[in-house]
């Protein structure tokens, strides 16, 4: 008999289901793990073992089984979606598309309005923002009430810096069907443009009526509000940069001319205060891995820490990392009993207001001598404030105060420009601090160059 022509168990099939159904997922993936053991090409039992996978939280396991299937011929346009929207949660948005597309191919018109919408939503992962507002357009002209239509149409329009049309798209919606997520992107809209600063907070404040735990509505509500703020709250940056993993290198690199993992080894080699080789280096904040790959050569142990999970399976890909922790820099840096000659913290203080305690801590993991090179958006007046961006700007002569505060010798704030943003240059510093050791004095200008 052909593999092909090889069925599952009956037996094996229904007492996988009866155990998913239940919740017992590790016992229903044996089940299913015995039932394409004995029938490798069962749709069924491959199904059945996506379902398993995914229940566990396996989206690329589950996304294997049903790539499998699809692989055997199958054509179905609901598993050819169902498999493009698992392929969007990988950030394999380029591969979503093309199943996306083949699923609307060969869908039923019924279908056509979500399966549009998902196309979109994987066209705005790929960068494609223009693209996905004509698919959300089509669907609303079909389906003028559909509220999940409109919120990504608002969010394309958004990507695109199109605030005023992206707050019409909300105010649509939410007239037929309020939703958190409209009002938050409403109050996005409303705070990008100038003079609906309390419009805005209004926006928020009703999308935290009808979700007091959205995180992120309640961060912008204190923006808005100018509240002012010690940290933005970290769910909300692990949030973010979750979805901004896969493609973070190439944005930030190309589009945004990101400067500061280079300025930052730089620093770490400058001859006056650095050197060429150090026993161990921090990553604090490490992301991806743009600042590691720039002074992994330079160290013996490279450690980085950062709170998004997906940040840092594209560090793992980078093989540059003796060791990676996924935590809060404040729990990382109390638990971690290495001290390090060198710390570096590459964007991170835009997400810190008060930095007394980060630096405290930073100065808690070092060896005397140790050089802690970190970069600072900078603010002319004010010892920090939060920006329209959600980010935090520090005023230079607050960083040095609470740097020395903290026991740091500091040696260099250069004034740089860190990155493009929105097509404007942000300016920002690249501050040098040693923590004081035997031999670490900075030298006196007057024998730098020997006897005069």
């Amino acid at each position: 008999m052909s593999v092909d022509t090889i069925t599952a168990s009956p037996a094996a099939m229904e007492r996988g289901r009866a155990l998913l159904s239940q919740g017992d997922f590790a016992g229903a993936l044996i089940e299913a793990e015995q039932a394409v053991a004995a029938a490798p090409k069962d749709r069924e039992a491959l199904l059945l073992r996506a379902d398993c996978a995914l229940a566990l939280g396996d989206v690329y396991r589950s996304a294997d089984d049903l790539n499998q299937i699809v692989m055997n011929g199958d054509a179905d346009p609901m598993l050819l979606d169902r498999l493009g929207a698992h392929l969007q949660e990988l950030k394999l948005y380029d591969q979503a598309v093309v199943c996306h597309v083949r699923a609307i191919n060969g869908a039923a018109p019924e279908h056509m309005p979500q399966l549009y919408i998902n196309l979109g939503r994987a066209m705005m992962g790929q960068g494609n923002h223009k693209a996905a507002v004509e698919l959300f357009e089509t669907v609303l002209g079909a389906v003028p009430d559909s509220a999940d239509a409109a919120l990504n149409l608002s969010g394309a329009l958004l990507s695109l810096k199109d605030y005023a049309g992206a707050a019409e798209a909300c105010r649509k919606a939410i007239a037929s069907k309020p939703t958190t997520a409209l009002y938050h992107n409403l109050g996005i809209a409303l705070h990008m443009q100038s003079g609906q600063r309390e419009q805005a907070a209004e926006a928020f404040r009703k999308a935290l009526e009808l979700d007091p735990s959205n995180t992120g509505s309640a961060h912008m509500l204190s923006v808005a509000s100018g509240e002012a703020m010690e940290a933005v709250p970290g769910a909300l940056v692990a949030n973010t940069f979750d979805g901004y993993a896969s493609y973070y290198d190439k944005d930030v690199t190309e589009k945004l001319r990101y400067r500061v993992p280079g300025l930052i080894r730089r620093a770490l080699t400058d001859p006056f205060y650095g050197k060429r080789r150090y026993q161990a280096i921090l990553d604090l904040g490490c992301g991806t891995g743009l600042v590691g790959v720039m002074v992994h050569d330079v160290t013996d142990f490279l450690r980085g820490v950062d709170v998004s999970h997906n940040m840092l399976m594209q560090a793992v890909g980078k093989e540059i990392y003796h060791e990676l922790e996924e935590a809060d820099l404040t729990k990382s840096l109390g638990s971690d009993d290495r001290l390090y000659d060198g710390v570096v913290a590459g964007d991170v203080c835009g997400y810190i207001g008060n930095l007394d305690a980060f630096f405290a801590n930073v100065f808690a993991r070092m060896q005397p001598g140790g050089l802690f090179v970190f970069s600072v958006e900078r603010h002319p007046t004010l010892d920090y404030a939060m920006q329209p961006t959600g980010r935090f700007a520090h005023g230079r002569d607050y960083v040095r105060r609470a740097l020395e505060a903290c026991g740091f010798t500091v040696r260099s704030t250069a004034p740089e420009r860190l990155r493009i943003n929105a097509g404007q240059p942000v300016d920002g510093l690249i501050v040098v601090a040693q923590r004081p050791g035997p031999g670490t004095a900075a030298p006196s200008p007057l024998n730098l160059f020997g006897k005069i």
